[in-house]
This record gives C-alpha cells, structure tokens and sequence, in this order.
C-alpha cells in the first residue's frame, strides 16, 4: 500500500505499523476491512504452497485502486505544489517519476493479466494454479505461473525501457535468477520444468531472441500484449 513517493508500489504489514508508532499485529482487522472494500489487496508469492498461503506472513499489501496509487505517488507529497498552483513544477516531479511508476505497476501489472488470459485459453505449456510474482530476500520476479501437481513453473520479467530488451535480460533469468526460485520450492525444485517469458514496452534485439529460442521461451512486446488483451476482453463480455 502505497502512502508517499518515497516507498516502492508495496509496502509490508510491519512497515505500515512502524510508519504509524502501532504494533503490526494491532492492523490486522482494519486492514481487513480495507481488504473488504477493494481498497487494498494482500499478495503473496506465487511459490507458497496453496496450503500455507491462509497463514503465510510473506505478504505485501497494495493499493488496489489505480487512481489512489496515483494520488499517493505524486499529488499527496505534492500538496504544496497543488495548493499554490504550480503546475509546471508539479508535472516536471510527475515526469520525473511516471516511467518508473508505469513500469513498476502498470505494466507488471499487465503482463501477469497477459499470463492469466493465456492460460484461461490453454495457450499457456501447462495449466497453472495461481498466477502472481514471486519474491524472496534474494530475488524478484515479475510474472510467475505455477502448477504444483505436475511440478511446472513459468518465469516471466517485464522491461518498460525504450530501448529493445538486451541478450543480458534473458541470461539473467535463465542462469541466474531461476535457481534461486527454485530452490525456494519443495525439495528445492527437484524434478520441476521451467518455461519462460519475457515482455517488452518496444521490442527484442536479435541476441536476444537467439538467447530466448534457446529455451524456447515467449517474447511479447506491447503491440503483441496490447491486442491479446483486447481480443481476450472482447471475447469475454
């Protein structure tokens, strides 16, 4: 739950208590009711297993409504500015700011609802339970589709740059972040298979499509991403 500029686009039950001098403990039923009206949602890592997820203290709260995630992000640190009608000093502090938050939120944010729609339409390597994100005290990754039973994984990272997605993007995942979530899951992922995909806001450079055919992974830019969209919410009234 976002509450200044200077805060990632989640924020922790225990850090809301430090923010607020309250022991976390004390925020479970008002973040609850939060919860029950939509104003906020409490996620978790997509690699919990479905029977520890009810109890699971890995959370992260966010804001569920986007123009209350803009408000707290640029206009609430910027009340001054409002009040004194500043508006070009405001929206150079937006401009500054807006492509990280777009990138941070938004577009992470679309790419798992790509991930949802393709696996509502079997398009996906294999039927997952739960689309989310994952996180550790060691790794991030943006987009992950997990099937427990069959013991497959899909990892997926969004780029929001405007230069095409670099070979380096898809090493890092593949070679370096992927044991590390493995190793999070049971028997440190013994026995699982690992898919891939990668988004992007323009496009791919030819190492990297060469590097991603390797473990044959989806590369979906906006343009790709923009229409699937479409198409899936078209489909679906």
């Amino acid at each position: 739950m976002e509450t200044s500029a200077t805060l990632p686009h989640f924020i922790e039950q225990i850090q809301i208590g430090d923010m607020l001098d309250l022991k976390s403990s004390y925020l479970s039923p008002y973040l609850k009711q939060l919860e029950a009206l939509r104003l906020i949602e409490r996620r978790l890592p997509a690699t919990i297993p479905r029977e520890q997820r009810r109890t699971s203290r890995n959370s992260r709260y966010h804001l569920a409504d986007h123009y209350l995630r803009f408000y707290y992000r640029f206009i609430a640190p910027n009340l001054d500015l409002v009040e004194q009608e500043l508006t070009n000093v405001l929206w150079q502090r937006i401009a500054e700011q807006f492509r990280a938050f777009v990138g941070l939120t938004a577009f992470e944010e679309l790419c798992r609802e790509w991930t949802l729609t393709q696996a509502r339409a079997d398009r996906l390597p294999f039927p997952p339970e739960i689309v989310s994100s994952h996180w550790s005290k060691d790794v991030q990754v943006d987009v992950v589709a997990i099937a427990w039973r069959e013991k497959q994984i899909l990892l997926g990272e969004c780029k929001w740059g405007d230069h095409p997605v670099s070979r380096a993007v898809i090493t890092e995942l593949v070679e370096g972040k992927t044991s590390k979530v493995l190793r999070g899951l049971p028997d440190k992922g013994e026995g699982w298979t690992v898919h891939y995909a990668f988004f992007a806001r323009s496009d791919f450079t030819g190492a990297a499509q060469a590097e991603a055919g390797k473990v044959n992974a989806r590369l979906v830019n906006l343009e790709q991403l923009e229409h699937d969209l479409a198409t899936d919410r078209e489909y679906r009234r």
